[in-house]
């Protein structure tokens, strides 16, 4: 257990003075503080996020360039080829430059590999093809790939494309392996002054599509009244910037923060479909149903090869063919959840050695694992051990190769961390939290022990064991009352993680489990809230034994228009531990 630093007296007057001009409990102010916050001007900002406040587009390396080709490719009415990724970001970002230049009168060609039979991103292979399906001269944008593929790009302006690359992973360290596209949008790059380093793919579509309308209505081409309102397209910026695991900080904060909104309207027909399938009744969507429900369904259709299913969900125009493709996403779920249950167990027999080891990373590979899961399984090593994880498959569709998807953790840059052992590596992208990449089957002894050297000399910074607390409470707080305004904290997630308290000496009540959960009330208030503890049903000894302390989320829900607070345990502590 982490606890929160003791706060000296000057700092305890600040907090209470912001509690005073936010008008909001201590608590919530002290978690502010905490991180960054300490002006009352400053964490208004922070709290009341404005689509006023986003930076100019213009700021955005290449941005205006990409804007003025786009614009021209639309009033000479030229064909016009989105070559998206197949991921949640890759399909968001696709179908929102698509929606957009429907809008305009074109119908733009759409692409979006095949996760289990092409290589990532823009390939010589997709090149070829597109080009045959389009009369030159025509324009190729790609949205959420291309930094990384000089030779690809090349090759296209060979054939007659004009080049847009809008992209948002790392750049590559040589200037030599850098495209040299008509144009390149990529806040990442060397010499971008624009504040949102940390977009998704599709926040940096969004953006160009910001500069696009401006450079349209500019020409002409609409009048400020007929031109589409991009709000109303922010869903999908924050579908995939928060299946991405983007930080929800700054800009990409601004954007998910109005996204949700938009989702929660429920007006997309095909993301209305998609919550009534994932169960999501309430009225408010929130990062997490993000996160746990809608992100993992439009990714099924990618894991399995099918991305175009989810693109066309996304842009279906009927409230009937919303549902039947809905229905559809959900088989492909319920497949994925089948698929990656049989890797699980044997990945994660494979991590408990290798931490039996000493390993501080993971490095883990199956000869025939599904390469539709690997990422998520990533990700599932990450929330089991806290450490930065890579997995293979030699399901790779390439004789002798071994593809791989990784997952990091704070602290640890894992692209910086793949870069420094390049030379083992067929190829590779990704950025600090996610990576993908192919490693020849003869060489990964060598790059898994080039990839724990370079976690070691990068790793200073991977934080302390242990789970961190933000406040202590006592069993008087108002639950209630923090519980509503911890929503003015929301969106939680990457770089704004949901706050955890800890209440000591509780004695739990109502102790049982349900499957891997463990189930209880706490006795608050006056009253009983109730509580949940996922898969942490091997704690239920401890937790009916006697006394705890407890470390926890806490969740506001609604049923039937009542709002209520729960508990969401994260560790439970027998009380003759010894705390730090």
């Amino acid at each position: 257990m982490i606890l929160p630093p003791d706060v000296e007296k000057a700092e305890a007057d600040c907090c209470q003075q912001l509690a005073v001009d936010l008008q909001l409990p201590p608590v919530i102010t002290q978690i502010l503080f905490q991180r960054g916050f300490t002006s009352a001007e400053a964490a208004r900002r922070f709290l009341n996020p404005q689509l006023a406040h986003l930076p100019a587009p213009s700021a955005m390396k290449g941005l205006d360039k990409a804007a003025d080709l786009l614009a021209e490719a639309v009033v000479q009415q030229r064909q016009i080829v989105i070559h998206g990724d197949y991921d949640v970001d890759g399909i968001t970002a696709t179908v929102l430059l698509a929606d957009f230049l429907r809008k305009t009168g074109l119908e733009p060609l759409c692409h979006l590999p095949n996760r289990l039979t092409d290589d990532y991103g823009l390939t010589m292979r997709s090149v070829e093809a597109l080009a045959a399906q389009v009369v030159m001269p025509a324009l190729l944008i790609t949205v959420d790939c291309g930094i990384s593929t000089p030779e690809e790009v090349r090759r296209a302006k060979d054939l007659g494309f004009t080049v847009i690359i809008t992209d948002h992973h790392e750049p590559p360290a040589d200037a030599a392996d850098f495209p040299l596209a008509d144009a390149v949008v990529n806040p990442r790059q060397a010499g971008c002054a624009f504040a949102g380093g940390e977009l998704a793919g599709v926040g940096v579509a969004f953006f160009l599509l910001v500069a696009l309308r401006r450079n349209l209505v500019s020409r002409g081409y609409w009048t400020q009244d007929k031109m589409p309102n991009l709000r109303d397209s922010l869903d999908l910026v924050a579908l995939g910037t928060i299946a991405d695991v983007m930080p929800l900080t700054g800009v990409n904060r601004i954007l998910v923060r109005a996204g949700l909104e938009v989702i929660s309207l429920r007006r997309r027909l095909g993301i209305a479909a998609l919550c009534a399938r994932a169960g999501l009744r309430e009225d408010i969507v929130s990062a997490e149903n993000v996160a746990y429900h809608l992100g993992p369904r439009i990714n099924a259709a990618g894991r399995l090869g099918r991305p175009q299913l989810a693109a066309d969900l996304l842009l279906a125009q009927d409230e009937g063919v919303a549902a039947v493709l809905a229905d559809e996403l959900e088989a492909a779920n319920m497949l994925r959840r089948d698929l990656e249950a049989e890797v699980l167990e044997a990945a994660v027999l494979q991590a408990e050695q290798q931490i039996a080891a000493g390993n501080e990373n993971l490095v883990l590979q199956g000869a025939d694992w599904h390469p539709g899961v690997i990422g998520i399984i990533a990700a599932r090593m990450i929330d089991r051990f806290h450490l930065p994880a890579l997995v293979f498959t030699g399901d790779s569709g390439q004789e002798g190769m071994l593809k791989g998807s990784g997952r990091s953790v704070p602290g640890l840059h894992l692209h910086q961390a793949l870069e420094r052992c390049k030379e083992w590596i067929v190829h590779f992208g990704g950025h600090a939290m996610a990576a993908g990449l192919t490693v020849r089957s003869e060489d990964f002894g060598q790059f898994s022990t080039a990839f724990a050297e370079s976690v070691c000399v990068l790793g200073g910074g991977l934080p302390k064991a242990g789970t961190a607390i933000d406040a202590v409470l006592n069993e008087r707080t108002d639950f209630r009352e923090l519980a509503s305004s911890l929503r003015l904290l929301e969106p939680f997630g990457q770089g704004n993680p949901e706050p955890v308290f800890l209440l000591r000496n509780i004695r739990l009540r109502e102790v049982n489990t349900l499957r891997e959960h463990l189930r209880f009330a706490m006795p608050l208030n006056g009253g009983l809230v109730k509580g949940i503890g996922f898969f942490m049903a091997a704690q239920f000894e401890a937790a009916a034994a006697g006394v705890v302390d407890l470390a926890f989320r806490l969740k506001e829900s609604s049923f039937r228009g009542v709002r209520r607070a729960e508990v969401q345990a994260v560790e439970i502590f027998e009380r003759r531990e010894k705390l730090s």
